[in-house]
């Protein structure tokens, strides 16, 4: 379920700006319910994969992203991802 998360991410159209892989926290842009979502962000995070920023007073929701080293640009264009975003994901230990 991680991995899932993790495509969520990587796929979301935040992700096309060229600013890296990213997204808002919010069930609209997760396949999964948000109670798991929340569960393996807290995972992603303690692995060091993903940051979180808490919403603030400006922003309703929070964000994550791909931390670098496990997010590299690449032009590797039988990846999906990298069709998409300019982006492969590395260096994933995830269930």
């Amino acid at each position: 379920m991680e991995q899932e998360v993790l495509e969520d991410i990587a796929f979301s159209d935040f992700s096309t700006d060229g600013h890296g892989l990213g997204v808002w926290i919010d069930q609209l842009y997760f396949s999964l319910p948000m109670n798991k979502v929340r569960a393996l962000l807290s995972t992603l995070t303690q692995k060091g994969i993903v940051a979180v920023s808490p919403p603030d007073e400006y922003e309703a929701m929070g964000w994550v992203n791909v931390r670098n080293g496990y997010a590299v640009e690449s032009d590797d264009k039988s990846d999906k991802l990298v069709q998409k975003t300019g982006y492969k994901l590395i260096n994933l230990e995830v269930k």
